[in-house]
C-alpha cells in the first residue's frame, strides 16, 4: 500500500500556473481550487479557506498575512516555503510500511516514558488533555542526535527534521518581527534573563521532536484492540481536541484532509489540505511567551465527512520547542518545568517527585 506521489507542477496547467505565480493578498482561490492544490470537503467548506489563510511565502506582504492569521486563528498555511517535499512523501512511504509490518513493535523501539522517544503502539497512544479517551493513532518519537532511530528506515526523517529546524527559524523570525511592540519588548526582557537575544534563538533542535505519525484504518484499529471501536471509545475521533506544548508546530502537509480548529464560537473549520504545503501553528509556550498575542487553538483530527475510515493517514509534525530554561512568564520561569506539567497530563510521563 504506497502512497500517492504529490501532483507534479504539470500535472495540470491550471495548477503549475497557480503554484508558479505570486499569489496576490486575499486572493488565494485560484491556487486554491486547482486541481490537486488544495482539497476542500465540498463547495460549502471553501469558506473555511478564508479562516486558516494559505501564503505564499514568495510574496511580499507573506510575513503579515503569516502572522496576522497566527494572531486570530492560531494557524497558517504557506506554501513556496523551500522545504524539498519529496522528503515528506518518503517518510510517509517508509514509515508506513514500518507499521504495517510490524517492525516498531520490536522491544527495542518501545517507547520509554523517561526520555520520550521511541515508539507508542495504539495501546500506548497519548490522550488529549481532561481526556480519558485516547487517540485512535500509532506513533514514533524522534529525538536528534540522541534519539532511537529505527535502522529499518533511511536517514530521510533526518534530514527531514533538519530542513524543519531551518524553516522554524525563519518562521519564529517573521513571528518575532510582527509581534506588537510593548509585547516584544516585554519578551526579549524576559529573554535577556536566560541569555537569549531573540525568539528564534531559543529554538534548541535537541529537545524539538519529529513525530511519525499514522492513523490506522479503523478495521485495523479494531482488529489490534480485539473489540469494536464504538464499543471501547464511543465517540473517540482519530486525534482529540488538544493544544500543542511547545512554541510552534510545522505540519507537512498529511497524507489525508482530516485537521480541524476550532474557533472562539466553538465552530470546528477545516484547515486547508494544499500539495506540498506547511501547516503552521502556535503552541502553549509561545501563547504564554507574548501574553496571547499568538494564540494556541484548540485542534482534532477526524474523519471527514464521507470518509468511512477505511484508509490510514500519515502525519509528521515537527514539535519545535525552545532551549530547556527559557523564560516563558511570570508563572513560568523555566520552560522545562512547564513541558513536565504537560507531559505528566497527557499520561506519557510519570509526576516528578514532591
Amino acid at each position: 500500500m504506497s502512497l500517492p506521489a504529490p501532483a507534479s507542477e504539470n500535472a495540470h496547467p491550471n495548477l503549475a500556473q497557480a503554484l508558479s505565480e505570486p499569489v496576490a493578498k486575499n486572493d488565494v482561490n485560484a491556487m486554491l481550487m486547482a486541481p490537486g492544490a488544495c482539497a476542500p470537503a465540498d463547495a460549502e467548506l471553501r469558506n473555511d479557506f478564508d479562516y486558516v489563510k494559505v501564503v505564499d511565502m514568495r510574496n511580499a506582504n507573506a510575513a503579515e498575512e503569516f502572522t496576522t492569521s497566527l494572531k486570530h486563528t492560531g494557524f497558517a498555511v504557506v506554501t513556496h516555503h523551500g522545504l524539498d517535499y519529496d522528503l515528506v512523501t518518503q517518510v510517509y512511504e517508509e514509515w508506513r510500511k514500518f507499521y504495517m509490518s510490524g517492525q516498531a513493535d520490536q522491544e527495542k523501539y518501545l517507547r520509554n516514558k523517561a526520555t520520550q522517544d521511541g515508539y507508542f503502539s495504539i495501546k500506548e497512544a497519548e490522550s488529549a488533555k481532561g481526556m480519558e479517551v485516547k487517540d485512535l493513532k500509532q506513533y514514533y518519537q524522534l529525538y536528534f542526535p540522541h534519539g532511537r532511530y529505527p535502522t529499518e528506515v533511511s536517514d530521510t526523517a533526518a534530514r527531514l527534521f533538519d530542513a524543519l529546524i531551518k524553516l522554524g527559524h525563519e518562521l519564529l523570525t517573521w513571528i518575532d518581527e510582527h509581534m506588537d511592540s510593548a509585547v516584544r519588548e516585554k519578551v526579549l526582557e524576559n529573554l535577556k534573563k536566560c541569555n537569549i537575544d531573540k525568539l528564534a534563538d531559543t529554538i534548541d533542535p535537541a529537545q524539538t521532536m519529529l513525530r511519525i505519525l499514522r492513523y490506522p484504518p479503523f478495521a485495523e484499529i479494531e482488529k489490534n484492540l480485539k473489540s469494536k471501536i464504538g464499543e471501547v471509545r464511543p465517540g473517540a475521533v482519530r486525534a482529540a481536541a488538544h493544544e500543542d506544548i511547545n512554541l510552534i508546530t510545522l505540519l507537512p502537509a498529511g497524507s489525508s484532509r482530516g485537521l480541524e480548529v476550532k474557533d472562539v464560537d466553538g465552530i470546528w473549520h477545516e484547515v486547508p489540505l494544499c500539495t506540498g504545503s506547511m501547516i503552521v501553528n502556535i503552541g502553549d509556550m509561545l501563547q504564554e511567551m507574548t501574553q496571547g498575542e499568538y494564540k494556541a487553538t484548540t485542534h482534532r483530527v477526524v474523519v471527514p465527512e464521507g470518509d468511512d475510515g477505511a484508509g490510514d493517514r500519515m502525519s509528521c509534525p515537527c514539535f519545535i520547542h525552545p532551549v530547556a530554561g527559557t523564560y516563558l512568564s511570570q508563572q513560568w520561569p523555566d520552560s522545562a518545568d512547564y513541558l513536565t506539567q504537560r507531559l505528566v497530563e497527557l499520561g506519557v510521563a510519570a509526576a516528578p517527585p514532591k
